[in-house]
């Protein structure tokens, strides 16, 4: 198992322990262009992280998703893009801040941004190993993780269930 998800290797499932985070993040909102949402709300924060306080690191990013009927419709999906902070402390208010509580779940890196083939991988070593996921009453989950220093992008399960 590796804590709070160091160095991933290229489509192996490994099993991430991560502590308590606390994120600030940008939400991307509805399906339409939700590639060119995502890169803007990279590039702010990649740019502001310079001048904020607290980041732990600005190269990775974390992909969230509410939990809700709003993620049904296409109008009303949610994607928030975050980073890390050790305090919220001095952040701009208009940052969405979400704590996400310690969890362990199953994490796939595809360098090359593959969402389906990430996810099949995952699915794949869940039911291989008979593990339980859910959101249970989390309100927010990790989804995905972008490293832009490392891996690239690694896909994320819901929380395993212990």
């Amino acid at each position: 198992m590796i804590e709070n998800a160091a160095k991933l290797p290229e489509m192996e499932p490994v099993m991430v322990e991560h502590k308590e985070l606390k994120l600030i993040g940008i939400p991307c909102i509805g399906l339409n262009d939700m590639g060119g949402k995502y890169r803007h709300a990279k590039e702010a924060l990649l740019s502001s992280a310079k001048h904020l306080p607290h980041i732990v690191n600005p190269q990775i990013h974390y992909g969230l998703w509410p939990h809700g009927p709003s993620q049904s419709h296409p109008d009303t999906h949610v994607y928030i893009l975050c980073v890390e902070v050790e305090s919220y402390d001095d952040i701009p208010e208009w940052f969405l801040r979400l704590t996400v509580p310690a969890h362990r779940c199953v994490v796939v890196a595809n360098k090359d941004g593959n969402f389906e083939a990430a996810g099949q991988a995952v699915e794949a070593y869940l039911r291989e190993k008979g593990l339980q996921t859910s959101a249970g009453n989390r309100t927010y989950t990790i989804c995905e993780r972008y490293n832009y220093e490392g891996e690239g992008f690694a896909r994320y399960s819901l929380p395993l269930v212990d």
